[in-house]
Parts: C-alpha cells; sequence; structure tokens
C-alpha cells in the first residue's frame, strides 16, 4: 500500500536481492518497500502469506535475505515479531556501525515513531514502515529501524499513531 508500493527507482534494490542465491524474490506488485535510500541501500519485504515472512536487507547495493515464519506466540498485543539483524556501516557517512531492527505487528495503525517518557536514544534511526494489506483482509505494518551497535534501551516505545500499540524497540521476539 502507498509508498511500500515499488517504484522504477527501486529497480536497483530489486535486483541486489534477485542476485542473492535462493532469494526467490517475487513479482514487483508482491514486494514491500520499507525503506529506500540512495546509492543502493534500504529495506524490502514481502509475505508468501499471512504467517512466513522475508526480509532483504540492501547495503552497498549486496543484499542479505533472510526468511523465515512468524512466531505462534506473542510477547505483546499486536507483536509478531521483533528481530535484530546483523550490524552493518553507518551509511551516513560515519565510523560507527549500527543494527538493524525488523518488527511485525498486527493492523495496519501507521505511521508508526518513538514515543515515551523521553527524546529518545540520540543514535536511533527513525522508524520506517510499510503496510501489507492479503486477501482474507488481514492487515500487517512490517517497520525497519537502526540503533548503534552498542546502543541500549533508554526506556523509550514505538507507538502507532493512535498509541493502541507500542512496544520498546531493543527488545527482541522471535517466538
Amino acid at each position: 500500500m502507498g509508498d511500500g508500493k515499488v517504484r522504477a527507482a527501486d529497480a536497483p534494490l530489486l535486483e541486489a536481492a534477485r542476485r542473492e542465491p535462493d532469494s526467490r524474490v517475487p513479482g514487483d506488485d508482491a514486494v514491500i518497500v520499507i525503506h529506500r535510500e540512495p546509492s543502493g541501500a534500504g529495506e524490502l519485504a514481502w509475505m508468501p502469506d499471512d504467517r512466513n515472512y522475508c526480509l532483504a536487507v540492501i547495503r552497498d547495493a549486496r543484499a542479505t535475505t533472510t526468511c523465515k515464519p512468524l512466531p505462534s506466540s506473542w510477547a505483546r498485543i499486536g507483536i509478531r515479531l521483533v528481530t535484530e539483524g546483523r550490524p552493518y556501516p553507518d551509511q551516513s557517512g560515519g565510523a560507527d556501525t549500527r543494527t538493524l531492527f525488523f518488527a511485525v505487528v498486527d493492523g495496519g495503525q501507521g505511521p508508526y515513531r518513538y514515543s515515551g517518557s523521553g527524546t529518545p536514544h540520540p543514535g536511533l534511526g527513525p522508524v520506517r514502515d510499510a503496510t501489507a494489506v492479503f486477501a482474507s483482509g488481514r492487515t500487517l505494518s512490517l517497520l525497519t529501524y537502526e540503533r548503534p551497535t552498542a546502543a541500549t534501551s533508554a526506556g523509550e516505545y514505538i507507538c502507532s499513531t493512535d498509541n493502541a500499540i507500542c512496544f520498546p524497540p531493543l527488545d527482541v521476539h522471535v517466538g
């Protein structure tokens, strides 16, 4: 839906993801672009069905793809998955490495943002989200966000626009 739809400018991201052996990237109409950056960086996701997901992380025009089932139990209402990915070089040119997080949230109450008692840790990257709607009517929001590899949680949460769903961004839950 919306900004998550593949555009012509996303061709380099799709090409990078499709070059990875065994990536099985579907047609453009079934891929969700969560984040796009200039210079060959971004995140793509697709869900073969509403129980399994694939995430392609593209950095420096190279992709790393992970495909797994969603967990059968959930840590919080609405939160289906929060994973911590491998560290990547800082795309803004800094010397720091960053860790990418991926979350799957039931419902489409985006956009999601940091919320809570204080200002988010200064190194946390923005929350990026896209919405997937399945033929059954089920809606899932797919989120990515980054943090410096050495950062720890400072009490902030990521929340839906209506604050109905909130979760600590650094609490990994894979079921």
